[in-house]
């Protein structure tokens, strides 16, 4: 879809409430590890302005081997965050824009990071635009937060909430009139997404994926299998270009215009090949999403129930055509129609449950639901099996260094995982994983504060139990002036088999980076 389509559903979205609010995250169980707000400049008007300005510097350091250092990459990068709030009571807008060199060249609808409507209508409130909806008690971890898609061009070092892409949508809450000592704080949720942003990954650079390379090779050398290139062709068409006897040995005349046809053509198509081409157009009614959510409180346990319907924001690969072609144009024949890998966003339901109390003085919270697709016999490996997914942690405030820990732990099971037989089709399953049919990870999230919070030391790391990946990520803010900071952070990551590991191709993506900040 056009960046014009899009800005006009948005403000089709926009007309439909003939008003604006802000989004306020924390009453549907949001919170973010020691997330701090940018302050304001005080007004008698309705109208608050705010923003982030920064400057990162991030040094790569590949490392090669136990005993040094190898190749080494630096890149710079200025931000601007810039926030417009009106509230008037009876209606209200936010306006928030985020201005970097990516965001610009590459998706420049996302200039703007957000822009809610709302009316507020008595006990209901309204909204619409272009925004982020986060479900689930969960500190940046989520199992049934599905709405918004997920921004890994920087892998996951930006915090959650500057991860996930905004979406045009219209959304309603229903705060219920029911206060008891039993039940309160009863609200009904529902969102209605008209098109489907998915989860974006870098086309290069350092943070590639693997599976986006390997999808680009197999294209191509599918390109070049349906072409009828043989390798002794290939060689005559470059020894006949550069004035070598070898080309007229091998091949007839015929046979080398032929060759020197299909050789321009791959060659052309393999230069211009672009990943986007194979994604199916996601900005289509067809891939909307919709969903409710209902929380409330019984006692001290805050919990809640939710219902999406939509698709999954990573697509799943169909093998089927490629392989038969590809067989078949191996064994000689050349009256087989030409076919590529086919890419598709499966359908999904999701029946969520979350929870959140206090125990002494642990703060405990949980997230589960299950995932219902449309390959509930587990026979298709084109399409994902059904799923449970789970979440459950806690965070406790420890009686020294103003410090904080923060534990979770969160997995994955496919349910019906041994319905496919075949060794051939078992591998090529779009859940298939050498180390199994699970995924656990452990996130632990350490942080401290000395100097009435003018220095804050942090830490935060990631531990696959199957893939035994780990990701450290270290952090000292300082803060020297009430508006002012400086940022030092970096990435180490380990992975104890980079064929098995879910990251092992980025094993040597670890940085130091030196940033600061100043916020109005």
């Amino acid at each position: 879809m056009k960046i014009s389509k899009i800005l006009l559903t948005a403000a089709a979205l926009s007309l439909a409430t003939a008003s604006l609010a802000a989004d306020d995250f924390d009453d549907f169980g949001f919170d973010d590890f020691g997330s701090e707000g940018s302050s304001s400049s005080g007004s008698s008007l309705p109208i608050e302005f705010s923003g982030d300005l920064t400057l990162d510097v991030r040094d790569y350091f590949m490392v090669d081997d136990p005993k040094g250092i190898g190749e080494t990459s630096i890149e710079a990068t200025p931000q601007a965050k810039l926030g417009v709030k009106y509230d008037g009571g009876k209606a209200a807008a936010d306006l928030q824009l985020k201005i970097d060199e990516t965001t610009i060249k590459e998706y420049p609808i996302d200039v703007i990071d957000e822009l809610t409507l709302s009316a507020y209508l008595g006990n209901f409130t309204l909204s619409a635009g272009k925004m982020k909806v986060v479900w689930g008690k969960g500190d940046k971890l989520h199992v049934i937060d599905n709405f918004n898609a997920d921004d890994y061009t920087d892998f996951i070092i930006p915090d959650y909430l500057d991860r996930r892409i905004s979406t045009p949508m219209i959304r309603g809450v229903y705060a219920v009139p029911l206060n008891s000592r039993t039940v309160s704080n009863v609200m009904i949720e529902g969102v209605y997404t008209p098109i489907m942003p998915v989860d974006r990954f870098a086309s290069d650079g350092v943070w590639k994926p693997t599976k986006v390379s390997e999808l680009e090779e197999t294209v191509i050398e599918a390109v070049g299998t349906n072409l009828g290139l043989k390798q002794a062709a290939v060689d005559a068409v470059v020894a006949t270009s550069t004035g070598g006897a070898a080309g007229a040995a091998i091949v007839t005349t015929a046979a080398y215009q032929t060759a020197l046809r299909d050789y321009i053509e791959y060659q052309s198509y393999a230069s211009s090949f672009s990943a986007s081409n194979l994604y199916p157009d996601t900005n289509k009614f067809k891939y909307g999403q919709g969903g409710v959510r209902v929380t409330g409180s019984i006692g001290q346990v805050d919990l809640g129930l939710s219902y999406y319907y939509g698709h999954y924001k990573q697509p799943s690969v169909n093998l089927e055509k490629y392989a038969i072609s590809k067989k078949a144009r191996l064994l000689g024949s050349s009256s087989t129609p030409y076919a590529l890998p086919e890419l598709a966003y499966d359908k999904k339901q999701t029946f969520g449950l979350e929870f959140s109390t206090i125990l002494w003085k642990f703060n405990l919270r949980g997230e589960g639901c299950f995932n219902l697709t449309d390959d509930v016999a587990g026979d298709d490996p084109w399409v994902h099996n059904n799923s449970i997914q789970w979440l459950g942690g806690f965070d406790i405030d420890l009686p020294f260094w103003d410090a904080n820990l923060n534990v979770q732990e969160t997995g994955t099971y496919i349910l019906k995982n041994n319905k496919i037989e075949d060794s051939i089709y078992k591998t090529l399953d779009v859940d298939y994983a050498e180390t199994g049919y699970t995924n656990n990870k452990l996130v632990v999230n350490f942080t401290t504060s000395f100097l009435n919070g003018k220095l804050a030391p942090e830490v935060t790391a990631l531990y696959g139990f199957e893939h035994k990946d780990l990701v450290v990520m270290p952090k000292v803010t300082v803060k020297p002036a009430s508006s002012f900071k400086i940022i030092a952070s970096g990435l180490a990551m380990w992975t104890a088999d980079e064929e098995k590991s879910e990251f092992g191709f980025w094993h040597k993506n670890s940085f130091v980076q030196l940033g600061a900040e100043v916020s109005f």
